[in-house]
């Protein structure tokens, strides 16, 4: 079975200036790459934010049953990895759509982006900490007197947690571990941060049973998997905008009914070079499920951001130590595509 790596979350230093510097050239360039044509077809090319995997699997499926051909816009799906900046992306025109995590597009904004972020694929962030079932780690409060691993560029991350749940750095003891899951499984540590959605299934794979406690269930929640355009493109190609989101909505809708096609067209379509398997893909596309789909997309459609969640991100957001008020979203897309529904046809 093939361990598949954890998407670095932040390139602070490199990827960051990236966007900065893209930033700067896009103030003197057109924003999107292709323009309407006279059939009224727009080129859209949609940047994810890491390898194929079923994490984009709403998106696959809606470019295979024509979802975003219905709206009358053709997307392209970019994939990305760890040298790929769609934020940057982004700002250069490159890339018209990117797929990020808020705090990450707080973060680019703070230093001189002008992104917004029009809708929110995962309610809540996938980070957890994994601990093995036989001494579950289940409350912030069983973190006290042990050893938990902290992946670089996690550090802030971690400290923020311990600080909004009441606890201190002498109370638990930070060691700096990669992606891989042996720190756990070893008992080199007591836990580790994970992408709950992936490091587990490694883990459970090797043989042993795991706990993840989400982050988000404990006060220290971001959006995760934002769609993000720039502030210029979502002005001039408002219309274009909301085809695509429609049709990955549909796209997306689809998913949460059944996520077999999903799951064979990562295998065998996007992802075909990435060795995956239909056990390992169908098992991480169950447990993107209760983060893709709540009480709150249930009322009022996926990729919904409420207030009250808005609030609670710029929270999280400030708590990491960036500054950011609600301009970072734009909620008024999904308001005029669903008109008060919860689904789309």
């Amino acid at each position: 079975m093939p361990v598949i790596p954890n998407r670095l979350r932040r390139r602070a230093g490199v990827a960051l200036a990236a966007v900065a510097a893209a930033a700067l050239l896009a103030g003197c360039s057109s924003s999107g790459s292709t323009p309407s044509s006279t059939s009224g077809t727009q080129t859209i090319n949609f940047q994810t934010s890491w390898i194929p995997l079923v994490q984009f699997g709403g998106s696959y499926v809606a470019a295979k049953e024509g979802y975003y051909a219905k709206q009358g816009v053709d997307v392209k799906i970019l994939p990305g990895g760890p040298d790929t900046d769609g934020l940057a992306l982004l700002e250069s025109g490159k890339a018209d759509i990117a797929v990020s995590n808020a705090d990450v597009v707080a973060q680019a904004n703070s230093q001189g982006a002008n992104l917004v972020i029009i809708g929110a694929g995962f309610q809540k962030s996938p980070l957890a900490i994994m601990s093995l079932a036989s001494s579950p780690i289940e409350t912030p409060a069983d973190m006290k007197g042990k050893k938990i691993g902290v992946p670089s560029g996690d550090e802030s991350t971690h400290a923020a947690f311990l600080s909004v749940n009441g606890l201190t750095d002498k109370q638990v003891t930070s060691v700096p571990v990669s992606f891989d899951v042996t720190p756990t499984t070893s008992g080199q540590v007591a836990g580790q941060y994970v992408f709950a959605t992936e490091q587990p299934i490694s883990a459970e794979e090797a043989g042993f049973k795991t706990h993840s406690m989400l982050l988000a269930d404990y006060g220290l929640n971001v959006y995760a998997q934002v769609y993000v355009v720039t502030k210029d493109y979502l002005k001039s190609h408002r219309v274009a905008v909301e085809d695509f989101m429609k049709g990955e909505i549909e796209g997306w809708q689809a998913y949460v009914k059944d996520q077999t096609e999903a799951v064979d067209l990562t295998v065998h379509d996007y992802g075909k070079d990435q060795k995956l398997t239909v056990a390992n893909q169908t098992e991480q596309a169950k447990l993107q499920l209760p983060l893709l789909e709540t009480d709150t997309t249930k009322a009022h459609g996926l990729f919904w951001m409420s207030d009250a969640d808005i609030a609670a991100n710029l929270k999280t957001i400030k708590a990491l130590g960036i500054s950011a008020d609600s301009s970072l979203f734009d909620t008024s897309v999904l308001k005029d595509i669903y008109k008060g529904q919860s689904s789309i046809d």
